[in-house]
C-alpha cells in the first residue's frame, strides 16, 4: 500500500490554475519523482514572496501544497512559526511519514508536530557559510548563534528520525555526533533527457558554464578571475552563469563588475534562473565546458555535474565537498583547489587543449550519470523510507 508522505523545506510556492503550484525547479522535480510511489504527498511550503524563485509548475496530481505562511525573513519565519506549525500538526493524523529537507529554519518544529516516522534529508550546514554574510559583525553574530541552536535542535531530532545525507563528508560530520547516517545522492535530470556527444569545444569562443545558485560561497569570483588569466593568455572564453540569486547576497553585481574592471565584461553573461529541462539544459548543450568554484567543505555533490554529464559536457571543479568522494576515477572530471584562480584555469586549459582527455571525460561522465538519474535516485530514497516506516510499525505494534 502506498503511503502519504508530508514534506517540508523553506524553498516557497506560490498557487497556479488548475489546483496546481509552482516551486524552484529542483525541488519540483524531486517532488514530482517520489510522487508515483506515493498515494499523496503533501507539501508543506512557504508562501513566495516578491523575488522568490518559483519557476517551476508541479503537476503531478497527487502532490498538494499546504500554505504555512509567507516566505518572509527568517526572523519574521520564526516569530509566526507557531502559526506554520499549526498548519503542518492539522494533518498529522492523514500522514504516514515526514519527510523534511534540511537545514531549514523550521526544521525540528516541523518535526516535532507529527506523530509519524520522521525522515531528515540534509543537504548542507548553514554554518559553513556564516564567512560570506555581508554586513556588519553583530549580524552575523546573530546568524552564526541562530544555525548553532538550529542544529543543536535538528541533532535532536535526528536521534528518533532516519537521517540521510547527500554529502560524504556531512555523513562523516554527523556519525561524529553519534547519529546514524545513510548517504542518498540526488539527481535532477530524467534519463530519458540524456544528449551523447562525443566531443565538445569545436570552434571558438569557447563557452564556459556555471549553473547553480548564484552565492559567494561558489566562487563566482575565482571562476571571473580564471576567465581573465584565460583571456591574456590568449584564450577566446565565454562565461555563461545560469542560476537564482540568493536574497541579500549581491555576488552577481559583484561578479559582473569585477568582469568589467578588468576588461572581459562582454565575456561574463548572466541569464538568470532556469527552470529544469528544455530551456536550462540548452546551455548545456551549447557549452564546452561545466566549471565549479566552491570553496565549502560542506558541499554535497552538485546536481550540475550529473547534469553535465548527461549533456556529454567535460567538468573542471573544486575538490571540496562531495565531488572528489563521488568522482573517484581520475577520468571523470578535472579536480582543482578551492579559492585558487591560477589552479582553476590550469584545469580549463588542460581540458580545451587535450582532446583525447576531453573525449574520455566525456565517455566516462556519462557512463557515470546513467547511473544516478532522478528516477533512479528517487527509487532508493523512497525503498529507505518505506523500510523504515515499516520498521517503526512493527516496534509499535510490538
Amino acid at each position: 500500500m502506498k503511503m502519504r508522505l508530508g514534506f517540508h523545506y523553506h524553498a516557497p510556492a506560490r498557487p497556479c490554475s488548475g489546483g496546481a503550484f509552482a516551486t524552484n525547479g529542483p525541488q519540483g522535480r524531486f517532488l514530482e519523482s517520489i510522487a508515483p510511489y506515493c498515494e499523496e504527498v503533501l507539501c508543506f511550503l512557504h508562501s513566495a514572496v516578491e523575488g522568490d524563485v518559483t519557476e517551476y509548475v508541479v503537476r503531478a496530481p497527487n502532490i498538494r501544497w499546504i500554505d504555512i505562511g509567507p516566505h518572509s525573513s527568517v526572523p519574521r519565519r520564526m516569530l509566526s512559526a507557531r502559526r506554520s506549525v499549526d498548519a503542518v500538526r492539522a494533518y498529522r493524523n492523514s500522514l504516514d511519514a515526514m519527510l523534511v529537507r534540511g537545514p531549514s529554519p523550521l526544521l525540528p518544529a516541523v518535526a516535532r508536530a507529527v506523530d509519524v516516522p520522521v525522515i531528515l534529508l540534509l543537504v548542507g550546514d548553514q554554518l559553513a557559510g556564516i564567512a560570506d554574510v555581508r554586513g556588519p559583525v553583530w549580524r552575523r553574530e546573530l546568524i552564526r548563534l541562530f544555525w548553532l541552536w538550529n542544529r543543536h535542535e535538528t541533532l535532536a531530532v535526528a536521534r528518533n528520525a532516519l537521517v540521510l545525507a547527500n554529502s560524504p563528508e556531512l555523513c562523516r560530520t554527523l556519525s561524529g555526533c553519534g547519529i546514524p547516517v545513510r548517504f542518498a545522492g540526488t539527481s535532477n535530470i530524467s534519463a530519458s533527457e540524456f544528449y551523447f556527444r562525443e566531443d565538445t569545444c569545436f570552434q571558438a569562443p569557447f563557452r564556459l558554464l556555471y549553473a547553480g545558485r548564484i552565492s559567494r560561497e561558489k566562487g563566482l569570483l575565482d571562476i571571473v578571475e580564471a576567465v581573465r588569466r584565460l583571456v591574456a593568455e590568449g584564450w577566446d572564453v565565454v562565461l555563461d552563469l545560469v542560476g537564482p540569486q540568493i536574497p541579500g547576497d549581491a555576488v552577481a553585481e559583484d561578479v559582473l563588475s569585477l568582469a568589467k574592471s578588468t576588461g572581459i565584461g562582454s565575456r561574463v553573461l548572466y541569464h538568470g534562473s532556469k527552470p529544469p529541462g528544455p530551456e536550462l539544459f540548452a546551455f548545456y548543450k551549447r557549452a564546452d565546458v561545466l566549471v565549479l568554484a566552491s570553496s565549502s567543505s560542506f558541499e554535497g555533490f552538485p546536481r550540475a555535474v550529473w547534469e553535465a554529464m548527461a549533456h556529454g559536457l567535460p567538468v573542471v571543479a573544486t575538490r571540496v565537498g562531495g565531488i572528489p568522494k563521488v568522482l573517484t576515477h581520475l577520468e571523470t572530471a578535472i579536480l582543482v583547489e578551492p579559492k585558487c584562480p591560477q589552479s582553476l584555469a590550469n584545469g580549463i586549459t588542460l581540458v580545451l587543449r587535450e582532446g583525447e582527455l576531453r573525449r574520455r571525460l566525456i565517455q566516462s561522465g556519462y557512463k557515470l550519470a546513467k547511473e544516478n538519474t532522478l528516477e533512479r535516485r528517487a527509487e532508493e530514497l523512497i525503498s529507505m523510507v518505506e523500510s523504515f516506516v515499516g520498521e517503526r510499525r512493527s516496534v509499535k505494534r510490538a
